[in-house]
């Protein structure tokens, strides 16, 4: 399982593991389940009185194997930051018992105090499975920033929309003023989901939801959300199935670009810059090394997009950094995943190729649903001539004395040449040919095998040299 940065305080990286491990249990679970991260601050008159945390599901009983993953975290861990007890408790579904565990992860490995088991509880012939995991840590001075953090971490959660998990959040804050709960709401926008959802389809749903947001923040903004339609999707795919460690992976990549209007100029705030939300096994995690270089390395000017730069920030974050963007806003999301969730506590590496392929994939789908809005660097530069050439064309067409010859591009054209045809007419026309091949022409895969022309005649000419090649004749001559 990837571990948070290493900037991360000891606070994140505990809950970071714990919600891991909490989403895994739900995921084994064959229905659906419900994660609940309950925070409770001391009251401003307790003085240093611990905050006290609890992570529990609905979701399989947990093993004990996955605590152990905690083993590094606590001995990096100052014993003033947390003194390294976890209280467990958790059952199975076909479990008669509720078993109550006291984990010590300060202790050393031999002592008989690092595991205690604590008095067993029944079910009284009730049906149910799920672990819940309490904590104390201490009442940090940046109290504050750890709970704007838990709240983002949960909402982007909240963006993969998990088929089978619902997800609560709450933090009581006591004060002098009275006590304070902050709460997460789950609505959204979308109302098309449903539980044939595909998960791709849902990480659509949620990321738009979280751009109509402003990523960062909970309330929607009244000039984005009515224009849920407005935003242009790119999305793909890529799955491992041949290698035996991490058979069974797939990759998915969303995209979502709003457009720049007048009427939705809040989407300009920070727009110059993307942090990619990067997801492993459900849960939101810092980006890997060679992921990151895929990010950088992507051919991005061939879809319109200037890559100024970037870099990853404490908390392992990828941040994209765009030159001259034509674009209000970019947002996007990764997503690295086992098919099925396994019980196995050592998880897969991301794969660099499949990151890319998936990556590629979203930006071609982009390029293909939104024909001229996602040209390259060079695609752009050239489509600025088509205006004054198309310009010159039709001013040439129309100049002359020749009716044969103008009926004769009218129908080229495909204009009705029996009527008289103005020369804004030709010039837009023309001009729209030359946008669609430029369009056509600006991928790759297109250039050698589906070339287009810009009239029928082109065809003509290239098929005979064609027959020239092929059958040795002499050459053919076409007149127009």
């Amino acid at each position: 399982m990837p571990s948070p940065s290493s900037a991360s305080s000891p606070h994140r990286k505990l809950l970071h593991s714990l919600i891991y491990w909490a989403v895994q249990r739900c995921r084994m679970s064959e229905s659906p389940c419900r994660l609940t991260v309950s925070l409770k601050s001391p009251s401003e008159l307790a003085g240093p009185s611990p905050l006290r945390v609890s992570v529990s599901d609905t979701g399989v009983g947990s093993k004990l194997e996955e605590f152990l993953e905690l083993d590094a975290l606590a001995r990096e861990t100052p014993a003033e930051k947390w003194d390294g007890t976890l209280l467990i408790t958790t059952t199975g579904i076909n479990d008669k018992a509720i078993y109550h565990y006291q984990f010590n992860l300060q202790e050393d490995i031999s002592s008989s105090a690092r595991f205690s088991k604590l008095a067993t509880t029944y079910k009284n012939y009730t049906t149910f499975s799920g672990t819940e995991v309490c904590l104390c840590l201490s009442n940090e001075a940046d109290l504050g920033e750890f709970i704007l953090w838990l709240v983002d971490f949960v909402r982007k959660i909240l963006v993969l929309k998990a088929a089978n998990l619902a997800i609560e959040l709450a933090i009581e804050q006591p004060s002098s003023a009275g006590s304070r709960n902050v709460c997460l709401p789950c609505d959204s926008d979308d109302a098309h989901i449903s539980i044939t959802t595909s998960s791709i389809e849902r990480l659509v749903s949620g990321l738009k939801d979280y751009a109509l947001s402003h990523g960062n923040t909970c309330e929607k903004c009244d000039a984005c959300c009515m224009n849920r339609d407005r935003l242009k999707i790119g999305t793909g795919t890529a799955k491992n199935v041949g290698r035996r460690k991490s058979k069974g992976l797939l990759v998915e990549a969303v995209i979502v670009v709003a457009p720049t209007a007048s009427d939705l100029s809040c989407w300009m705030v920070n727009c110059s810059s993307t942090q990619v939300l990067h997801f492993e096994d459900f849960v939101p995690s810092p980006i890997s090394q060679s992921s990151f270089s895929v990010l950088m390395s992507m051919d991005w000017q061939s879809y319109g997009f200037k890559l100024k730069g970037g870099f990853m920030d404490d908390e392992g974050n990828a941040v994209l950094q765009w030159d001259n963007l034509t674009f209000a806003r970019v947002d996007i999301a990764v997503h690295t995943y086992h098919g099925v969730a396994v019980q196995e506590w050592q998880r897969s590496e991301p794969d660099r190729y499949l990151v890319k392929k998936a990556l590629k994939s979203a930006l071609n789908h982009l390029k293909a649903d939104h024909a001229g809005g996602f040209l390259s660097c060079h695609g752009r530069k050239i489509r600025e001539y088509v205006p004054d050439l198309a310009q010159s064309i039709a001013g040439l067409i129309l100049s002359s004395n020749d009716q044969e010859f103008r009926d004769e591009c009218a129908v080229l054209l495909g204009l009705v040449s029996d009527q008289d045809i103005s020369e804004e007419a030709v010039e837009a026309c023309i001009g729209d040919k030359m946008a669609r091949i430029i369009e056509m022409n600006d991928t790759k895969e297109n250039v050698e095998e589906n070339l287009p022309y810009l009239f029928e005649c082109e065809k003509l000419d290239e098929d005979s040299k064609q027959l020239d090649e092929e059958d040795g004749e002499e050459d053919m001559a076409y007149d127009f």
